[in-house]
């Protein structure tokens, strides 16, 4: 029954990481970069943005190097899930998140030298994001609540 239980975890892994590259290859195919091509009113815009850094453009132009950190977490948390037998719910739900954002960008690093951003917030100021960000943030998030109110390993010594 574990095994199906993983198989679970596997498929949502999957599920996010071709919507984050269907989606970007839609865009890269459909518009130049700088188009808006629609979005929800009042709350954000979409439109085609190059973003060769990471996350509020940090390491402009390091492709690379970023495509290697990528690569190295992406296996990080694969030994990592094949190491810890016994995770919780929420860790491997963090670990799934996490794992897919991390590999949604590092396809488009390694193959297009970039990553495809296209949701821009209209309220505020804040740089412009994709699917596999989304993830990479929810499962940040949830791994700050892990640590906080779950994590007994490390709470006991």
């Amino acid at each position: 029954m574990k095994k199906n239980n993983d198989l679970l975890w596997y498929i949502l892994a999957a599920v996010i990481i071709i919507a984050d590259f269907v989606v970007k290859r839609h865009i890269l195919a459909s518009y130049r970069v700088g188009e808006v091509f629609g979005g929800i009113p009042g709350i954000c815009d979409f439109i085609y943005v190059q973003n060769t850094g990471a996350a509020f453009s940090m390491l402009s132009n390091g492709t690379v190097i970023l495509s290697i950190i990528s690569i190295a977490f992406c296996i990080g948390a694969g030994v990592y899930w094949v190491m810890k037998k016994d995770k919780p719910p929420i860790l491997k739900l963090v670990l799934v998140l996490l794992f897919a954002g991390a590999f949604g960008n590092a396809i488009d690093r390694i193959f297009y030298g970039f990553v495809v951003d296209f949701i821009s917030i209209k309220w505020f100021e804040f740089p412009t994001f994709n699917i596999a960000d989304m993830a990479i943030v929810a499962g940040a998030v949830l791994a700050v609540v892990y640590v906080i109110f779950f994590d007994k390993e490390n709470k006991n010594g």
